[in-house]
């Protein structure tokens, strides 16, 4: 072999082994067909944020880290002994109110039988009353003629005075019973307000109670362990994340150009970086009706001046397909990268 045909045989292998070289990596930066590409995507779950509602030092925990839970398994239990005590303290005042209704009715009861007791009073001082001075204008009568006493005369007419007078008095007392009725039943619908304050301060102190056991709000995974036992605790503070493992999905943020061939319904194939060899099916859920720059906390302004045209991306929610195996859809974990492609 000559030194000709040697340089020619290596030159043939050095351009094989540089298209060799070549294909994968233009593989992976073009993608021929009727597809939108894109490895701006990540894997996302709801991560569910657990707080406490109430105050107090951690008396148990009994989750671990990184472990699987399901809706209303207990996570953390708070001391609840002062709750016990508003509790019994909240029971106390609202017996109380109820008690206060029980007199209050009685009340009413005692000073309506009283003002029935002042109206037959009553009726009787007005015949009473009446016939008293009936034998006053008999008397007076009989005085003009001369056929009586002056002394039989005033004796009737303060008979007559005395029986009005006692008439009045038991008239203007049947007035003030019933005032009193009156007041006792404004006092009344007043306990009843009492009652209702009470009874909502009981059940205030009972929910409160049931916040000193905090539950799992739906299945999935924990989060790390930050907290310990006998930590002080305050309302809102964040015991634990839940990774939601009931719905798993993709966003993928394409190119604005990219939109023309996407539209809710279209097929995806989905690669994730960390489970290669697995090709996951999906389909297009919903397109953002926003850029990501519009929905970031600090969104661009284009009138300040110092404009430079950036070509935008959209956000595209991605959901897995029932063809997927279960065991693969496990794997997948909120964060990871993966790799779409949108046919069309």
């Amino acid at each position: 072999m000559n030194h000709r045909t040697k340089k020619i045989i290596t030159y043939i292998v050095a351009l094989v082994v540089i298209i060799s070289a070549l294909v994968p990596v233009t593989k992976h930066f073009i993608h021929l067909g009727s597809v939108e590409f894109t490895d701006n995507a990540t894997v996302c779950q709801q991560i569910v944020p657990v707080n406490s509602r109430v105050r107090g030092y951690i008396s148990k925990i009994y989750f671990k880290e990184f472990e699987h839970v399901k809706k209303g398994d207990t996570l953390v239990i708070i001391d609840d002994s002062e709750m016990k005590l508003q509790v019994a303290q909240a029971r106390a005042d609202y017996q109380n109110a109820l008690a206060g209704r029980e007199v209050a009715d009685r009340s009413v009861g005692v000073a309506s039988a009283n003002v029935a007791v002042t109206a037959a009073s009553i009726s009787e001082a007005e015949v009473v009353m009446n016939l008293a001075i009936t034998d006053y204008e008999r008397y007076k009568s009989l005085l003009e003629k001369g056929a009586v006493t002056r002394q039989q005369f005033d004796a009737a007419k303060t008979d007559m005075e005395a029986k009005k007078a006692r008439y009045e008095m038991l008239a203007r007392q049947r007035s003030a019973t019933s005032s009193v009725v009156a007041e006792t039943r404004q006092r009344i619908a007043q306990n009843e307000a009492g009652i209702e304050l009470a009874k909502a301060r009981l059940e205030t102190a009972e929910l409160n109670l049931s916040y000193c056991v905090i539950v799992a709000p739906c299945d999935g995974y924990t989060s790390r362990k930050e907290i310990q036992e006998g930590q002080l605790v305050q309302p809102g503070q964040t015991m634990l994340d839940i990774v939601d493992s009931s719905d798993v999905w993709v966003t993928a943020n394409y190119k604005e150009t990219q939109l023309k061939h996407i539209a809710p319904g279209s097929n995806v194939s989905i690669k994730v970086d960390a489970i290669p060899g697995v090709d996951f099916k999906g389909e297009v859920e919903s397109i953002s009706m926003a850029t990501g720059a519009s929905l970031s906390i600090i969104p661009q302004d284009n009138s300040s001046g110092n404009f430079v045209k950036v070509r935008q991306r959209i956000p595209v929610r991605i959901s897995f397909s029932s063809d997927n195996k279960p065991e693969n859809m496990k794997l997948l974990r909120a964060g990871m990268n993966v790799e779409c492609e949108i046919k069309y």
